[in-house]
């Protein structure tokens, strides 16, 4: 513009003086203002013990959604729980938890130490991050507040404790969390009960890094106060990192010369120096400082150049605190069976699949991986029920191409796996997952084979609780072939496996009651045909354990919305029959595989139309979505585990995955731990994978490739480290064996 001076972006800020904006008189100071009043005093005290040994009004640890205790919330768990249900383990696998962050969830206690018991929810595991840790902490200690008869709570660095996040980080957390529900609360006429949090810690090391982060945390209010030093009570202890440590601090002392402060040390004398004693060095000298005869029997077996280098690294370490020091010892292999399961939890999400995975050492936060679906579909259906070139070379892809970097170390460990899925993700194959190979490496057996793999469907309905299983011997139901020959669903194989199985459940000790057959089919002689409805009285008034089914499954379209359920004569058995199941069956094992011919001839109206082949799960077919669709189904009433076929399996191999998973299922008697149904299943997914390449079979016929991958068709829904407990005591009774009467 002419004749208007060009403005600078400084002129144009009142607060800045420039030639066209000259400076102001300065303003008046600001009156200060009163400072406000201090709220509640609270003193937060590190413990070193075990938190279930710890007196206190109320006792928290952390929860994860779906996640069943471990560590601190397991002991917890075992504290306030009398019967053989842990109380928080149980409701856990009911679903009765929801863990919203900061959502507080209380229990009923036992006599004892823990007079009082909640857990606190973390949310979905892998989510925890520092600053949703500090919103959990302020709702905790704004709820324990609430309660107004808590003098005292217990609970641990929740967060840390299986390295979701660090000791500082967690600490912070703590302290902010606390910070803002203190500077809340505000003045109050009646100052609250609460007065003392109990920070307690197992380990000792872990301890005395916890005081330290808390001492140092930065934003403390001054009515936050920690406790100088560690309080000692019963059931602390030291583990193998944390003693590595401090044998590392002892040794790296005696590297120091004596006249060290603490804290520091100098760089010992290089070996052969005349500081040296003879045994190290050689040679005659003044008197070693103190710890020199020490630390050379120590090294008197290594290789002088290796003393020296030691030596070098000890002096160094004596000016690293050992509170700074971490060190991870792992476990020995044969230990493996016995250790935390991995969680690792997989749902799909908007451009990919989501990971986040919780095991016995740490927590890996949610990873996004970016994923074609198109690919991802053809690689689903290619994995359902592949020829033997897919099932050798797919398997590896899969890993590389769906699992996150840094979770496939997690495919190289032997430890028992819990993968909680989605309806959609529940579709993938996972049982072919493998460790991902460096170029030229040796291929290793499948992880489902390695180890117990089983699968977790994260739904929104809770289950019911049943009663115990009760004494006597164990019942068992066993179908086979109900379907219709008039439509082509006659499958002699099917009976062939019914009836060995009934046989095997019975040299077992198991009481079995046995349907064959359509009513309008072969008749098999002294065995009572399959129908719905005598099905489903036996089912709901017969008290079984076990239920096996071997026949065709399909999808029913009829209702509201789709259904899943077993295929016969006179129409679906779906699991909405088993909705009044007053003690659902523990275990049910179905060798169903998919058929999309019911709905095609099925008039309107009929179960199973329109047909169930336009069904498709985003990842791939109707046959890849059924298993996941019944088992969802039967989990809903209760059952305990389903174990399903993921598409059809040769007769021979359908009847020895069978007996071989009711023999490891039985295994064992009285004073003896009892098996896992996962190490059941595992064991008879092994007899498949030792069986694929028997001699006499095609490779390229249908039954060869069905041979070759029949072993990870069999789907796990459930537990893989629950115990099958018999009813009784345990073991077989011998009676019973025989046959229960038909309808």
């Amino acid at each position: 513009m002419v004749g208007t001076p060009v403005a600078r972006i400084a002129d144009l800020l009142e607060s800045v003086p420039t030639a066209s904006n000259p400076p102001a008189r300065p303003p008046a100071p600001a009156p200060e203002e009163p400072p406000l009043p201090a709220g509640p005093a609270l003193g937060v005290t590190v413990v070193w013990g075990d938190l279930a040994e710890v007196a206190a009004d109320l006792h928290v640890t952390g929860h994860y959604q779906s996640v069943v205790p471990a560590a601190a919330e397991l002991a917890l768990d075992r504290a306030i729980s009398g019967g053989p249900r842990p109380l928080i383990t149980e409701h856990t696998k009911l679903g009765w938890i929801d863990a919203q962050l900061g959502e507080v969830t209380y229990f009923p206690c036992r006599a004892g130490p823990v007079r009082s018991a909640a857990v606190v929810g973390m949310g979905p595991m892998g989510t925890l991050t520092e600053r949703r840790a500090a919103r959990m902490y302020a709702s905790l200690l704004g709820e324990a507040y609430g309660l107004g008869h808590v003098g005292t709570l217990a609970t641990v660095l929740i967060g840390s404790g299986t390295g979701n996040l660090s000791v500082p980080q967690a600490a912070r957390a703590l302290v902010r969390g606390f910070a803002g529900a203190l500077a809340s609360l505000g003045p109050a006429a009646t100052p609250p009960r609460l007065t003392e949090v109990l920070v307690v810690e197992i380990d000792r090391l872990r301890a005395e890094q916890l005081h330290l982060a808390l001492v140092n945390a930065d934003g403390k209010p001054p009515q936050l106060r920690v406790t100088d030093g560690l309080r000692e009570e019963g059931g602390g202890q030291l583990f193998a990192p944390s003693a590595a440590v401090y044998a590392l601090a002892a040794l790296s002392g005696l590297a120091a010369p004596a006249a060290a402060p603490a804290g520091s040390a100098a760089p010992a004398a290089p070996a052969g120096s005349a500081g040296s004693s003879a045994p190290d060095g050689g040679g005659a000298g003044p008197d070693p400082p103190p710890g020199e005869a020490a630390l050379s029997t120590v090294l008197a077996g290594f290789d002088p150049n290796i003393r020296a280098k030691v030596r070098e690294q000890l002096a160094r370490l004596a000016d690293v605190a050992r509170t700074d020091l971490s060190l991870t010892v792992r476990a020995a292999a044969a230990a493996q069976d016995a250790s935390v399961p991995v969680r690792m939890s997989v749902q799909s999400g908007t451009g990919g699949l989501r990971w986040a995975a919780l095991t016995g050492r740490a927590t890996v936060p949610e990873r996004l991986v970016p994923v074609d679906t198109d690919l991802l579909r053809e690689l689903v259906d290619r994995l359902t029920e592949p020829t033997v070139e897919d099932a050798r070379e797919l398997p590896e892809l899969l890993s590389r191409f769906v699992v996150p970097p840094d979770f496939q170390r997690l495919l190289a460990d032997d430890s028992t796996v819990l993968l909680e899925l989605d309806g959609d993700t529940a579709s993938v194959p996972w049982e072919f997952l493998a460790e991902v190979q460096q170029a030229g490496g040796e291929r290793r057996d499948p992880l489902a084979i390695r180890t117990q793999l089983s699968r977790q469907l994260r739904t929104t309905y809770s289950r019911v609780m049943s009663d115990g299983r009760p004494d006597g011997p164990l019942r068992a139901l066993v179908i086979g072939d109900p379907g219709d020959p008039e439509q082509g669903f006659q499958l002699p194989g099917a009976r062939n496996e019914a009836l060995a199985v009934a046989t095997r459940l019975k040299d077992l000790g198991a009481r079995v009651t046995l349907f064959v057959g359509a009513a309008n089919s072969t008749r098999q002689p002294g065995v009572d045909p399959a129908r719905r409805l005598d099905v489903l009285r036996v089912l709901l008034c017969g008290g079984n354990d076990i239920v096996h089914y071997c026949g065709h499954s399909d999808f029913d379209l009829s209702g509201t919305g789709r259904r899943s359920g077993w295929v016969f004569a006179d129409g679906l058995l779906t699991a909405q029959e088993l909705a009044l199941l007053e003690r659902p069956p523990l275990v049910v094992l179905a060798n169903a595989c998919y058929t999309a011919r019911l709905g095609a001839s099925a008039g309107p109206g009929a179960p199973g139309a329109p047909s169930a082949v336009t069904e498709q799960s985003p990842w791939g077919n109707p046959q890849a979505a059924l298993v996941p669709s019944l088992a969802d189904e039967f989990l809903r009433v209760g059952v305990g585990h389903y174990i399903g076929a993921a598409w059809r399996i040769p007769d021979d191999q359908g009847i020895a995955f069978a007996e071989q998973f009711y023999r490891e299922l039985f295994r064992g008697g009285s004073g003896e731990d009892p098996p896992t149904v996962g190490g059941a299943v595992r064991a008879a997914r092994r007899a498949l994978y030792e069986r694929r390449g028997e001699a006499g079979r095609t490779p390229d016929d249908a039954g060869g490739r069905q041979r070759w991958s029949s072993w990870a068709a069999y789907q796990h829904y459930g537990d893989a480290s629950a115990p099958f407990v018999r009813p009784g005591n345990g073991a077989a009774t011998g009676q019973g064996t025989g046959e229960e009467p038909g309808p």
